[in-house]
């Protein structure tokens, strides 16, 4: 179905669109059901929402959309229903108790990255992880999955990287490590999260003292003077599965050993 789309300039920290109430019974859509929303070649999965705000040819998206499509009010996009992912499935393997194979894993976090899972569904793997357990092989075909399922920052020079699991509200040890470390001539691109097991991440306490958003080419400029960065990774796109994992889990209260190894790796 071809829609107008209505940008209400709202952030939803994934894709998320709206239709009318009417226009989601043509197409036999429910709250949660998933859409692929396509300008040109470029295609976004988004979760589907309904609003009697708007006309029965309008979408509303949110900026994550609009970003991703780079489309603008009063565009025509192509909007469908997705099938239900095969990935469900697998995560329902993992409740049982199964092992997953390579494959298997790389298509949950292919879908994850991409959005083709709910966070409910996000969490049921999440539950299926820390339930069961996974295996050192599973785990080193977590690793390589989530490193595939995003883009890569190649650096020159003998790279390292500091990581803490967190959990000490007001310990700090990361900015200090980090500028020590670099003034041997390590080049440290240090990528930290926000809050997760405590009030504040390392990228919260940074911000209260200089900005932590920065695209992939404006880090490169930074380590170019300095060898170090200290930035928040979740805007980068270098791990977006891993991304959406942490959302949901901090909401949880649950990190499996797992996925708490695939993310510092």
């Amino acid at each position: 179905m071809k829609l107008k789309v209505k940008i209400l300039k709202f952030l939803a920290g994934k894709p998320v669109c709206m239709v009318h109430e009417k226009t989601a019974g043509d197409m036999s859509l429910h709250v949660d059901n998933r859409v692929s929303i396509k300008k040109n070649k470029k295609k976004i999965i988004s979760i589907v929402d309904f609003s009697e705000a708007l006309n029965r040819n309008e979408i509303a998206i949110s900026d994550e959309i609009v970003k991703n499509l780079r489309v603008k009010t009063g565009d025509i996009v192509d909007v469908e229903v997705t099938e239900r992912p095969h990935s469900i499935d697998l995560i329902n393997k993992k409740l049982k108790g199964h092992e997953l194979a390579k494959e298997e894993i790389k298509k949950i976090i292919k879908d994850i990255a991409e959005n083709e899972l709910t966070e409910a569904e996000i969490a049921f793997f999440i539950s299926a992880v820390y339930e069961k357990d996974m295996n050192l092989r599973e785990t080193k075909d977590l690793i390589s999955a989530m490193i595939e399922s995003g883009s890569k920052l190649r650096l020159r020079g003998k790279v390292a990287d500091k990581h803490s699991i967190g959990g000490v509200a007001g310990n700090r040890t990361t900015p200090i490590v980090v500028s020590i470390c670099t003034t041997t001539g390590l080049v440290m691109p240090k990528t930290s999260s926000r809050a997760i097991t405590s009030a504040a991440g390392t990228a919260d306490t940074i911000e209260t003292l200089a900005k932590v958003d920065f695209s992939v080419q404006e880090i490169k400029e930074i380590l170019k003077k300095t060898n170090a960065c200290f930035v928040w990774g979740g805007t980068l796109g270098l791990a977006p599965a891993d991304d959406k994992i942490i959302k949901v889990g901090r909401i949880m209260k649950i990190d499996p050993i797992s996925q708490l190894l695939a993310s510092i790796l």
